[in-house]
């Protein structure tokens, strides 16, 4: 991962606690980032032409756009952010995933910031998994939970296909990953730790053949994924202590590799494929993604 110099925060709703903004300001102190936050808003009715005329229309949306920018201006006065490090920005579109797109590509953006927002039924809105299928440069999505840090980075490594792409992949997760744990993990500007974690996955279908040896096949994988391994870390120098080779289900197993460690953060690999039109989201990375107890580093190959 390239050295992070410009920062896109995504700014929640005014009800809700800026989470991205304050860790954003903390990445700013400890890389000397510009950072350029971008507000949203969006009002249905002054796009009724039907209904209101073009000078009703106007005013709605001045009105509108000021109150978000007064509102945006008091929160930078707040954080106690300078003027020569942050721009500033109102963005008025009912597409926000689009529009992060596009300014990401646009922009030369290194990262870009968002709080999560957790729904009923998933950990994530579907403005955030879109953004996880579709953003075009790293995203780092924050927890609201209130923890303690520790400056603990976990990289999350697919060592189930060993071709060209996947080791491509692993080896942006591992540098973003050694990135953050330089500065500490995310929270705090001190030097933290990398850990690494790759899943020895396996069916519980075989647990239920009797003709087949489960803990010899599982002895197998380990020591493949072992060497694998050894390769693929031999230039990061992690110590073995924190190289972490759950057997299991990905998700689950991740998941609880970063519990485990009280994890800060977490690095994961999108891989995304076309079918039908629609981008999606690798299977792995989202059952990871919908368990993860910390922050979450995404990104592409």
């Amino acid at each position: 991962m390239k050295k992070i110099s410009s920062i896109l925060v995504i700014l929640d709703k005014a009800k809700h606690p800026q989470t991205a903004l304050a860790r954003a300001r903390l990445i700013q102190q400890a890389t000397g980032a510009h950072l350029h936050l971008v507000a949203f808003c969006w009002l249905a009715m002054a796009e009724e032409k039907d209904i209101y005329d073009a000078h009703q229309r106007r005013a709605m949306k001045k009105a509108v756009l000021h109150e978000r920018s007064t509102w945006l201006m008091d929160q930078v006065r707040d954080a106690g952010l300078a003027a020569a490090d942050v721009a500033t920005e109102v963005a008025w579109t009912s597409d926000i995933a689009a529009w992060i797109r596009e300014h990401a590509a646009e922009r030369g953006v290194d990262l870009v910031l968002k709080s999560i927002h957790q729904s009923r039924t998933l950990t994530h809105t579907p403005l955030d998994w879109e953004l996880l299928r579709t953003c075009p440069v790293p995203l780092l999505l924050v927890s609201t939970r209130r923890r303690k840090t520790r400056g603990r980075v976990l990289a999350a490594l697919d060592l189930r296909h060993n071709d060209r792409r996947h080791n491509t992949l692993n080896l942006r997760v591992l540098d973003a990953a050694r990135c953050f744990a330089e500065l500490g993990g995310v929270p705090r500007a001190q030097k933290g730790q990398l850990h690494c974690v790759s899943v020895v996955e396996y069916s519980t279908i075989l647990r239920d053949l009797d003709f087949i040896d489960v803990r010899k096949k599982q002895k197998a994988a380990k020591q493949k994924t072992e060497g694998l391994l050894d390769a693929l870390l031999e230039p990061y120098a992690v110590p073995k202590a924190r190289v972490h080779m759950p057997a299991g289900k990905v998700g689950q197993c991740v998941a609880a590799t970063a519990r485990k460690i009280d994890a800060d953060l977490l690095v994961v690999g999108t891989s995304t494929r076309r079918a039908l039109g629609e981008v999606l989201l690798g299977s792995a990375a989202e059952k990871i993604l919908t368990r993860a107890p910390c922050d979450v580093l995404a990104v592409h190959p």
